[in-house]
């Protein structure tokens, strides 16, 4: 196996935790020595159930596969913690025959946690979520290794949960899935829209109703704001659009305003919690320059729980991101099998792409992923369309080094997790218009040739061809699918797919 620890591994480790996570969704386990995170497994990759919730005997086989593929026993953990949001492991359960003894961890600390990795030695935090036994969202001083609360915004719009209400009155009316799949979906949906003055007013007005749960449906507030129930192609309903733009502006702004508030406190920012995943407000507070330095990790949302706890409770171990996942094989690409993929993607096929460990949180970015060309309209459609097969408003994002970032966008700020939104320039519009949003911008990620080697000579190598060192980039799944982990995975999807080429680990696949 790839990841597995022989006996001079074990004998130079002094202490192995593990660090569990169950959740109302997104269940994931990790495991770490007294050096660095080893691995970390979102239940969702494992099952093939997105945004999973374990139960107690799925989380014991969830944890059997990462003891299995570090060539692990239970016996040999030293270090166990739990999150306390909705464990399931009470005092005194035996996890794989042995007790487990474990630590509790907090919800926002471990959102916290994932954070450390910036390594700022002080920061302001914003940690906005959904809620947990910590709430939704607190903004924390980072200090060292601890995070001290400094302000409480439950009460205020900028939570998840407000977000949540909103997807679940523009996308789909079912709580879970507004809550926890779609926002994404908002957020893309908000780039058709405009700004409605009487959608502000009733935002406004209706704010703490808004900032609930609505776990029965929201009807009221469709009546409310004279919304439709009919939620068939939301892109086509001029009031959802705009009701999207107009709730994701206040949203944006409000925090905005509150975090100005802070910045003469700190010159550096940590963005965690499901909200980071907002890449618009991540990208205003960028651009803008209202702190020195941001932050925002790969793994800002609850598939990131076990992962953040095992680093705020061993604070000097190191973490790697984002390459966290499990590895199958070891890849083997010479000159000749490169000048094929580039040939391949020249020719506007659609590469599914897969090679060693795989990524962790919701981003593909570049390990578990579709390739291709971003020179038409036309590619975007081929790609979102028929190989993803999703709505046809959704955006793709592009894959661009980091030397050739300020040439092709209005920003200077790395992107390597792909959770920052830039405006793309002119020239970009006119040679990458696949990669361009409705609004201008590109959610993008920068690799560098340290980061992902094989994915950096391959866009120098589209570069020479094109003049543009840009590929299309989306995750390696089929909408309602998580993204693939194995090869049989890859070979799965691809085939259930309208992908044209599999690469895995080098090794080339046709349909």
């Amino acid at each position: 196996m790839d990841g597995a620890l022989n006996l001079s591994d074990k004998n130079n480790i002094k202490k192995l935790g593990l660090s569990i996570y169950f959740g109302y969704h997104d269940s994931c386990v990790t495991f770490y020595s007294d050096k660095k995170i080893l691995l970390h497994l979102e239940a969702e990759r494992v099952f093939r159930k997105k945004h999973m919730r374990t139960s107690q005997n799925e989380m014991q086989n969830l944890i059997s596969v990462g003891l299995k593929y570090l060539n692990l026993e239970q016996r040999e953990i030293d270090e166990v913690l739990i999150a306390k949001w909705n464990n399931q492991f009470e005092k005194g359960t035996q996890i794989n025959g042995f007790d487990a003894k474990p630590i509790l961890t907090g919800h926002h600390e471990n959102h916290i946690g994932t954070g450390f990795v910036s390594g700022y030695e002080d920061a302001i935090i914003i940690c906005a979520d959904g809620g947990s036994e910590d709430g939704t969202t607190k903004i924390y001083l980072k200090n060292g290794n601890e995070g001290k609360l400094i302000e409480d915004l439950d009460n205020t719009i900028m939570t998840g949960k407000f977000y949540g209400t909103i997807t679940q009155m523009i996308i789909d009316p079912r709580f879970g899935r507004a809550h926890d799949t779609y926002p994404g979906k908002t957020m893309g949906l908000a780039a058709l829209g405009q700004y409605r003055p009487e959608f502000d007013t009733l935002i406004r007005e209706h704010a703490d109703e808004i900032n609930k749960l609505h776990i029965n449906g929201c009807e009221h507030l469709l009546k409310i704001f004279g919304m439709s129930s009919n939620y068939e192609k939301p892109w086509l309903d001029k009031n959802r659009v705009d009701l999207a733009f107009t709730a994701q502006k206040i949203w944006q702004e409000t925090f905005y305003k509150k975090l100005s508030e802070f910045a003469n406190i700190s010159r550096n920012i940590i963005l965690v919690g499901g909200c980071a995943y907002n890449v618009s407000l991540n990208s205003l507070v960028a651009d803008t320059k209202l702190y020195k330095n941001i932050y925002v990790t790969p793994v800002s949302g609850d598939c990131g729980q076990s992962l953040g706890a095992a680093i705020y409770m061993n604070p000097d171990i190191s973490c790697d991101y984002p390459f966290l996942g499990r590895a199958f094989g070891e890849i083997h690409l010479n000159n000749q099998a490169l000048s094929k993929i580039v040939d391949d993607i020249l020719q506007h096929k659609i590469i599914a792409w897969y090679q060693d460990r795989s990524e962790v949180g919701p981003r593909a970015l570049g390990n578990r992923s579709f390739l291709g060309l971003p020179d038409s309209e036309e590619m975007r459609q081929k790609l979102s369309i028929k190989v993803k097969k999703r709505e046809p408003y959704r955006p793709v994002a592009p894959i661009i080094t980091l030397d050739d970032l300020p040439v092709f966008f209005d920003t200077i700020q790395p992107s390597p997790y792909m959770t920052f939104a830039p405006m793309a320039k002119q020239i970009t519009k006119d040679i990458s218009p696949a990669i361009v949003h409705f609004d201008g911008t590109s959610r993008v990620q920068t690799i560098s040739k340290d980061t992902n080697p094989i994915i950096h000579e391959l866009l120098v190598r589209i570069k020479e061809k094109t003049g543009a060192p840009i590929l299309m980039n989306s995750s390696f799944n089929t909408d309602g699918e998580p993204i693939v982990d194995t090869p049989v995975d890859a070979m799965r999807n691809f085939k259930s797919s309208g992908a044209d080429i599999l690469y895995i680990n080098g090794e080339r696949y046709e349909t």
